[in-house]
C-alpha cells in the first residue's frame, strides 16, 4: 500500500507541506481471495407455461415404383392416407398428392396403402409437426412381385480358403430385372419370417434369368451369434426391386419390415462350418 501528501501553498504564498489529508490509492491490484466450495443446489424454478399449439397443414406426395425399382407415373391417384391416432384420412389426387389441414402441433405417424392390393402399404415415422405453416413429407409404395420362386437350397462350401454358405435355385424369369430378398433366422430359432429374423440379403436377377445364386461368408452368421455347428434357417421372397419403397422400421424389435413381398415364398437351412 502506497500514501501521497499533497502539497499545497502557504497564506504568504511560499509552498509548505501541510499534510491535510492522507489518500490511500492502490496502486496494484487486488487478488480476489479464492472462492470457497459450492453451496447446496437451489430448488429448481417453476416450470413455464408451454408453447401455443398451433394448427396447420401436412402434405405430401406418394411415389409409386414397379417391380423393377422404376418410378411409375401413371395412376397415382386413389391412395388411403391416415394420421395414425387420430381421424383425420384422406387419398391422393391425380398427381399422387395428399393433404391435411387444421392438423395440430404434434408428432404423428402415417399410414400409406393403396387398394387392390398391388402395392405394398408403408410408414411414415416421427414426424415432427410444428403448425403455423405447411409441413411436407413424401411416402414410397412400391409394386408387390407376382413371379414365383421355383426352388431353394443352402449348403455350406468353401472356395479359395473361405468358408461360404451357399444359396441358390431357379425362378420364374422375366423381361426386366429382379430382385430377391433372403432372410436369416435368429441363432437358436426353429424357423424365420419377414417379420421376425437377424439379417437380410438382396439378391439382384438379371432380366430373363431362370436361375439365382449368392455366396454369404460364414463369418456373417458367426457375427449374428451361430456357432460352428449351428443350423440358420433360411426364406426368400421375391420383393421390389426398390428396397426402400413399401419399407418401414419396426421400432420395437429394430428390424426393416418389408411389405412388397411376393406371396411365392421357398425356405431352407444350412449348417454353419
Amino acid at each position: 500500500m502506497k500514501t501521497m501528501i499533497l502539497k499545497f501553498l502557504s497564506e504568504k504564498g511560499r509552498p509548505a507541506l501541510i499534510p491535510m489529508l492522507f489518500l490511500a490509492l492502490n496502486l496494484a491490484s487486488c487478488k480476489k481471495p479464492d472462492a470457497g466450495p459450492e453451496g447446496p443446489q437451489g430448488a429448481p424454478g417453476a416450470q413455464g407455461n408451454p408453447g401455443p399449439a398451433l394448427s396447420g397443414s401436412l402434405k405430401g406426395y406418394v411415389n409409386h415404383y414397379d417391380i423393377a425399382g422404376s418410378k411409375v407415373t401413371t395412376d397415382l391417384s386413389g391412395d388411403s392416407v391416415y394420421v395414425d391416432g387420430t381421424t383425420f384420412a384422406g387419398v391422393t389426387d391425380a398427381n399422387g398428392m395428399f393433404s391435411f389441414s387444421g392438423l395440430s402441433t404434434g408428432v404423428y405417424d402415417l399410414t400409406v396403402k393403396k387398394s387392390g392390393g398391388i402395392y405394398g402399404s408403408t410408414k411414415v415415422q416421427n414426424i415432427e409437426f410444428a403448425g403455423n405453416g405447411d409441413t411436407y413429407r413424401n411416402a414410397s409404395l412400391s409394386a408387390i412381385p407376382t413371379n414365383s420362386i421355383s426352388t431353394f437350397m443352402a449348403y455350406d462350401t468353401t472356395i479359395n480358403s473361405v468358408n461360404y454358405i451357399r444359396v441358390r435355385g431357379a425362378l420364374q424369369s422375366s423381361t426386366r430385372a429382379q430382385s430377391l430378398i433372403m432372410f436369416v433366422s435368429s441363432p437358436g430359432a426353429s424357423s424365420v419370417t419377414p417379420q421376425s429374423y437377424s439379417s437380410y440379403y438382396v439378391v439382384n436377377v438379371a432380366a430373363n434369368a431362370t436361375s439365382y445364386a449368392k455366396n454369404v461368408p460364414t463369418t456373417d452368421f458367426y457375427d449374428l451369434g451361430f456357432t460352428s455347428g449351428s443350423t440358420t434357417h433360411l426364406q426368400v421372397n421375391f420383393v421390389g426391386s426398390n428396397t426402400q419403397a413399401s419399407a418401414y422400421i419396426d421400432f420395437t424389435n429394430n428390424r426393416t419390415i418389408f411389405t412388397a413381398l411376393s406371396a411365392s415364398s421357398a425356405s431352407a437351412q444350412a449348417q454353419v462350418q
